[in-house]
């Protein structure tokens, strides 16, 4: 037997620490499937969620948003068409973005919950609900920052500036896309949350962000000194609930929540309520 070098003894290491890390995130939540909640006739949907203002969070001990009240509409739908008696179990909440990603895409038979972009890329490794809203990006800064109306004027009016985007979120392929076509020396750092962002945005002139539509309410609804400039990022993103792929809860949700759905009165209800009447056009 040939000694194990020190070299394949750290690769051993590294090997092992990733599968138990992958294990770990594994085995930390566990739900139902929409199989064994529809033989039964019960059962539970297990929600693990990224904390976002107006969509998803926890409001003095009760869950708040956009996406619960979809959540609970959801439930009665089941009851209604399939005669399940279906629980929503908020099993727990992550703090840090790109592990919402993988716990999600990681654990079968629970649901990602947040604004999840819904892109190509992400289609090959989770599952996506069809979309409950499709917002448009924004970029924000400190409110002292001088205005941008052109991409183009970001090396002059936004000169000695840093970005910051969340790791993991689509936003960091459009900072790309803007360091490439417009700033070549733009210095991009990334951040675990949209929360340390806007923390950061609050406090230092020098900084600036991608964001979602959805988490630029949160920024109006505290009044916080954050600038949003009038730039045009493109198209408008969809989202959408995420599982793993070998969850069977795609074919549910399908079924639910339809272009029908997004065009009744009950769901421009829920936008209203929780987002506000004046984004109601804005968020689409």
């Amino acid at each position: 037997m040939y000694p194990i070098s020190p070299l394949m003894k750290y690769f051993s290491l590294v090997l092992l620490s990733f599968v138990f890390s992958i294990s770990s995130i594994a085995q930390k939540y566990t739900g139902d499937s929409w199989s064994k909640v529809k033989s039964k006739g019960s059962g539970m949907l297990t929600i693990v969620y990224y904390d976002q203002a107006g969509l998803i969070q926890n409001v003095n001990g009760k869950m708040k948003g956009v996406c619960v009240d979809i959540l609970s509409d959801f439930a009665e739908y089941i009851k209604a068409k399939h005669g399940a008696n279906l629980t929503i179990n908020y099993a727990g909440e992550e703090h840090d973005f790109s592990t919402f990603l993988k716990v999600s895409q990681s654990t079968p038979n629970i649901l990602g919950v947040t604004n999840t972009s819904i892109t190509d890329e992400r289609k090959k490794i989770m599952k996506f609900s069809p979309p409950f809203m499709t917002t448009q990006l924004v970029l924000l800064t400190n409110q002292k920052t001088p205005a941008l109306t052109k991409l183009e004027d970001l090396p002059k009016t936004f000169q000695g500036f840093t970005a910051q985007v969340i790791t993991g979120s689509t936003h960091v392929k459009y900072i790309d896309k803007i360091k490439k076509q417009y700033y070549p020396q733009l210095n991009v750092v990334y951040a675990p949350s949209s929360e340390s962002v806007i923390k950061n945005l609050s406090s230092n002139t020098k900084v600036f962000s991608i964001l979602d539509f959805t988490e630029y309410v949160g920024v109006v609804r505290k009044k916080l000194p954050v600038k949003r400039h009038d730039v045009d990022l493109g198209s408008a993103e969809e989202l959408g609930f995420i599982m793993a792929k070998q969850t069977d809860w795609d074919q549910v949700w399908n079924e639910f929540l339809t272009t029908d759905y997004r065009k009744s009165v009950r769901y421009k209800k829920i936008i209203a309520d929780n987002l506000g009447s004046t984004f109601l056009n804005l968020v689409r």
